[in-house]
């Protein structure tokens, strides 16, 4: 909502003006609308605003209720910047504040606009977190630990984390990511001479992939010692052949 240029003294003035509505002109977007004042231009806004307000020729408005239409208009494009923003794929609630942020959007609507869509279910950090574990798992192959760090950098709390980790992670998942991990590293492992040198590459590139000691320690073993190792072995000679 606008008088003159926004922010300007002289609008402030303007805007707490009450006047009575006289025409109407819908803008090039068509959703937009702007509303004179007594034969001259008051402000835009949006035709939900419009129908929401029954705004209409002959009303008159007190500059309480133009502050007021400000207000709610802000509020209505910042929330919609914030659905085009999750439309494109799930966002965690620092995510959209911070892009929020981003197209200048005062802290105090951004508070409220994060708060309507907590409302609507649109935003959820314990949802968020749950599906993000069990896809990142599933395809990055990242650990318990990665994930953890992954989802802090993006403003998940940790309460949410530690729940998500405990109900959408067994420990048979993880140690099933970690064995599929080690079969894609160990044909290149399975060179070096030294066994001790092969099985700290394999331990170290499974730690780096944030998975736990003990199952770093269970896979290394799997690979260096058991029938796995001999069966990585067997398939690294028949692919060097």
């Amino acid at each position: 909502m606008r008088k003159g240029e926004p922010g300007s003294e002289s609008a402030t003035r303007v805007e707490m003006q009450a006047g009575t509505i006289t025409h109407f002109i819908i803008q090039q977007q068509p959703t937009r609308v702007a509303v004179f004042l007594d034969g001259v231009f008051g402000f835009e806004v949006s035709q939900d605003l419009v129908r929401a307000w029954g705004l209409q020729v002959g009303r008159r408005l007190s500059g309480e209720e133009q502050a007021r239409l400000g207000a709610e208009e802000q509020l209505l494009t910042a929330q919609t910047i914030a659905l085009q923003y999750l439309a494109a794929r799930q966002r965690t609630a620092h995510e959209v504040r911070q892009k929020l942020r981003q197209r200048g959007v005062a802290d105090e609507v951004v508070a409220q606009v994060i708060a309507r869509l907590h409302a609507r279910g649109v935003l959820d950090d314990a949802a968020y977190a749950h599906a993000y574990l069990t896809t990142r798992l599933a395809t990055r192959g990242h650990g318990p630990q990665r994930l953890r760090q992954d989802l802090r950098r993006r403003g998940v709390c940790r309460e949410d984390i530690e729940v998500a980790l405990q109900q959408g992670l067994t420990a048979e998942d993880v140690l099933a990511a970690a064995r599929a991990q080690a079969a894609k590293r160990w044909p290149r492992l399975a060179q070096a001479a030294d066994p001790a040198k092969r099985r700290k590459k394999l331990a170290d590139f499974l730690h780096r992939h944030g998975f736990p000691f003990e199952t770093v320690q269970q896979v290394v073993t799997e690979f260096t010692q058991g029938a796995v190792g001999r069966a990585a072995f067997r398939n690294e000679s028949h692919f060097s052949v």
